[in-house]
């Protein structure tokens, strides 16, 4: 997928800029049916990025702009326009602007750490939600999601092994589409 790599590419870019408590999330994950790539940049309380996805029978983009605001129980409520396109083999392109939010948490832990992520997307009805949980000094965390839309759902849970600097290995496992994926991801957060 060349657009993967596409934004594989502006990600590494964008991992060099000194990120202070800001940071760059990029992901890149492939299977035998399904691939897809995410990218996250986070500077003061703007997030920009994008989420390409591709499985059996169609692909999608989006990208937002979502403007950030502080909880009173310590999570980053994020909201803003998203403009996508869901293509479906043999059916017309559908393109559109739509309404993005989200909520997410990190929280450190006497084991390591502990992430959740929410969010909800106009685009194609899409929604996720994903627990991640970090293991004290060992590199490792383990990760569950669940997400769908109009056109796609599935759950996955993953491993990951972070090594020197921003980079993790990841591998897992989709039950609804059955198959298992590798992947890395570049977080400087």
């Amino acid at each position: 997928m060349n657009l993967t790599a596409t934004l594989g590419a502006a990600a590494l870019a964008l991992t060099a800029v000194p990120a202070l408590a800001d940071g760059t999330f990029m992901q890149v994950e492939q299977a035998n049916t399904t691939s897809g790539a995410v990218l996250a940049v986070n500077r003061d309380r703007l997030t920009y990025g994008g989420v390409v996805s591709h499985w059996d029978g169609g692909s999608s983009v989006v990208a937002s702009a979502l403007y950030g605001f502080d909880t009173p129980f310590g999570a980053s409520f994020k909201v803003g326009p998203a403009l996508g396109g869901v293509f479906k083999d043999g059916e017309e392109d559908d393109y559109e602007l739509g309404l993005r939010a989200s909520l997410d948490r990190w929280t450190a832990t006497s084991w390591g750490s502990f992430y959740y992520l929410a969010e909800v997307n106009s685009i194609d009805n899409s929604w996720f939600l994903l627990a991640s949980t970090g293991w004290g000094d060992s590199g490792f965390s383990t990760e569950l999601s669940t997400g769908g839309s109009d056109s796609y759902s599935d759950t996955t849970l993953a491993v990951n092994k972070r090594y020197a600097g921003p980079v993790s290995l990841r591998a897992g496992y989709r039950f609804e589409s059955e198959e298992f994926f590798i992947g890395f991801s570049i977080n400087t957060f």
